[in-house]
């Protein structure tokens, strides 16, 4: 990173570690049970990045981010991205249906209670495997 990006990141970077420690103050002062200082880094490093990214993107830096979204438009690779997306949207909620509906039917206990790691499993493998199926397809 030269010295130009890095003086363009510093304001996102700086509010962002203040958001991220005041959000990470705000967990940790609900749950008086847990390690204060534990639950500060935990929650301060896991949110940071997240908050920093949010802000240089949609306040700190928005000319460039408008000009990206305007170019990337009409591009293959978001046209196949969002026809995976589409495509995982409605493998999951058939999926999900499906997997109670059987699960429910044959008497299989992981299957009955349709759960986060159904939903995680089946959504993002979908995604990822019709992405995957889409690009090689256009190539």
């Amino acid at each position: 990173m030269d010295v130009t990006a890095t003086r363009r990141w510093l304001p996102a970077t700086l509010l962002g570690l203040a958001v991220a420690l005041a959000f990470a103050g705000l967990v940790v002062s609900r749950r008086p049970d847990w390690p204060a200082a534990v639950g500060l880094t935990v929650f301060t490093l896991t949110t940071w990045p997240v908050v920093t990214v949010g802000l240089q993107m949609l306040w700190f830096d928005r000319a460039r981010t408008d000009r990206e979204v305007a170019q990337g438009e009409m591009s293959v690779e978001r046209t196949w991205f969002q026809e995976a997306a589409a495509t995982a949207f409605v493998t999951l909620i058939g999926g999900l249906l499906f997997l109670d509906g059987v699960g429910d039917a044959l008497d299989v206990g992981w299957m009955s209670p349709v759960g986060l790691p159904h939903a995680l499993v089946l959504g993002l493998g979908t995604f990822g495997l019709s992405y995957l199926w889409l690009r090689a397809r256009g190539r």
